[in-house]
């Protein structure tokens, strides 16, 4: 049985609601900011700091619901989706995200060979894997419901 890591990635969407992807030197192709979970970190807070680690980018999150908690139990972010990924030699049990940027400029503190916001179009035409490519639609379908 393979190890599992808890991840998170956070797609995030700009004030003309294109999507912030960034190119993964090591996978060879775009993804939305994410990452492990660092000791003792609550998940949501990782897709926060990761969207700033990778691209500086503050976010609020798209998927709260605050009028269902009360003064013992917070509602947190709830992920759209939840999914085992198969990294080769691990696996992630990731929770993405879907965020809206607090602002639209973007710094690549990584170093990322590419990094920008795209719209829905120009995302769809990049190297991407299928369920990112499925999950960028599905985004893009629920905005426009």
């Amino acid at each position: 049985m393979k190890k599992s890591h808890r991840a998170v990635a956070v797609y995030i969407l700009n004030s003309k609601d294109e999507i912030l992807l960034l190119y993964h030197k090591k996978l060879n192709t775009y993804l939305p900011p994410g990452g492990h979970l660092e000791e003792n970190e609550f998940i949501h807070q990782a897709a926060q700091r990761e969207a700033l680690e990778e691209a500086g980018v503050e976010i609020e999150f798209l998927n709260v619901f605050k009028d269902l908690g009360d003064d013992r139990a917070e509602k947190l972010p709830t992920p759209i989706f939840v999914q085992l990924e198969d990294i080769g030699d691990h696996c992630h049990e990731d929770f993405v995200y879907l965020a809206r940027a607090k602002s639209d400029e973007i710094k690549n503190n990584e170093g990322h060979s590419d990094i920008g916001w795209f719209s829905k179009d120009e995302a769809l035409k990049l190297e991407l894997f299928e369920n990112v490519m499925k999950q960028i639609e599905f985004i893009y379908n629920m905005l426009c419901k």
